[in-house]
């Protein structure tokens, strides 16, 4: 049974939200003093539902606290102020790398409380799924050069999907590993590869079994293309262009269907070498794409200095397009922008049909994201592909 806490000073609000949660079998106990949460027992508390306006800690002082806690549980943030101090408490909460849940803007309903025990974030569902257990950097840092060694990375893939027509357009190669049985987060082994002074290896393996993989997807249908996650440090390699064009080669797929995703801290290192690799690497044909655009702070001067073919709006952008004025103004902008550029443009994080509906009077043609599917091993795309093939062709006659 789960306990969520309320801290508001809303006497009346907190019967019935309380009432509510009881409704669904919860536990729910209430502070309406906030200062109170400094001696408060938190190790039972699995959600912690915070006012951000209280008369003795505010909501962003709790939110400081929490983290220095060290509290493991849900978040989630409430008030009935303007909805861009809620967008900041909740960009506020991942900073301090809490457990975020939701945006409760005051008043609401019931149904707002129900997604308190219904919506948890995909990757949460995701980890429950591998069963995700506490495994040590120092143990990742031992087991990661062995596991690049011996080629157990996998490679996952998740369709891109033209938005208009439901077509597929392609797939985006995820790295994945588990280490005895345990789903270890791309980030984590991917940040110690490149501190490890690994990631090149580490990249090699990916592009093998993404471009072995993709070579098998082309037999099924041949106007689809694949796009491939590089590092910053892959682009101090001069030799990276020579090592592609090899791998392509052997596997007898042409530049053009291949696109290397590029995080904006490339061009905050204003290197040299790095936008000489990307002109090669378009000279031959490939294709570039900027990852998570919006997130960082190069953005234009990427789009100004690097020969890109592509922009992937960040997932935390389309998350908001519901209900967030500010991100759908951001995402409005830069899908007018790319296309007056007559740059592609990919939406991350795509989870519902309102989102869908939203982008494509955006115009905004390619998206991504667990509506459509879930990333999938080689054998799952191929089933998966075979079934969307069949539906399309289904629709067509």
């Amino acid at each position: 049974m789960d306990t969520l806490l309320l801290i508001d000073d809303d006497n009346e609000f907190a019967q019935f939200f309380c009432i509510a949660v009881e409704s669904k079998g919860s536990q729910c106990q209430v502070l309406s003093h906030s200062k109170k949460i400094i001696d408060y027992e938190l190790s039972g508390i699995d959600h912690i539902v915070i006012d951000l306006v209280m008369p003795d800690l505010d909501g962003l002082q709790i939110l400081r606290f929490l983290k220095n806690v060290n509290y493991s549980g849900y978040i989630s943030v409430t008030s009935g102020q303007d909805q861009s101090l809620l967008e900041s408490a909740r960009e506020i909460c991942k900073l301090h790398e809490l457990k975020f849940h939701s945006v409760l803007k005051k008043p609401f309903d019931l149904i707002s409380i129900d997604n308190l025990f219904t919506t948890l974030p995909v990757k949460t569902l995701f980890k429950k799924k591998q069963k995700l257990n506490n495994v040590s950097d120092k143990e990742i840092a031992k087991q990661l050069p062995l596991a690049i060694k011996n080629q157990n990375l996998e490679v996952y893939f998740q369709p891109k999907i033209n938005l208009v027509n439901s077509k597929v357009e392609g797939f985006e190669a995820l790295a994945r590993w588990q280490l005895n049985e345990t789903y270890i987060e791309p980030t984590r082994f991917i940040a110690l590869a490149e501190s490890l002074g690994l990631i090149g290896q580490l990249t090699e393996v990916i592009v093998e079994k993404s471009l072995n993989s993709f070579s098998l997807l082309l037999q099924k249908v041949s106007d689809v293309s694949i796009s491939i996650n590089f590092s910053a440090l892959d682009l101090s390699r001069n030799d990276l262009p020579d090592l592609l064009r090899s791998k392509i080669d052997k596997y007898r797929i042409p530049s053009e269907l291949v696109t290397l995703e590029i995080t904006e801290t490339v061009f905050l290192q204003k290197s040299t070498l790095s936008l000489e690799v990307l002109t090669r690497l378009r000279l031959m044909g490939f294709k570039l794409s900027i990852d998570d655009f919006g997130t960082g702070y190069a953005s234009v001067n990427m789009l100004q200095n690097g020969p890109f073919t592509e922009l992937k709006i960040d997932r935390s952008f389309i998350s908001g397009l519901h209900n967030n004025k500010q991100d759908r103004i951001i995402v409005q902008s830069i899908i007018q922008m790319a296309n007056q550029l007559n740059i592609s443009i990919v939406a991350e994080g795509i989870e519902d049909q309102n989102t869908l509906t939203q982008l494509l009077a955006m115009n905004c043609q390619i998206g991504q994201g667990y509506f459509f599917s879930r990333p999938m091993s080689h054998n799952e795309t191929s089933i998966w592909l075979d079934n969307k093939l069949l539906k399309l062709n289904s629709t067509t006659t």
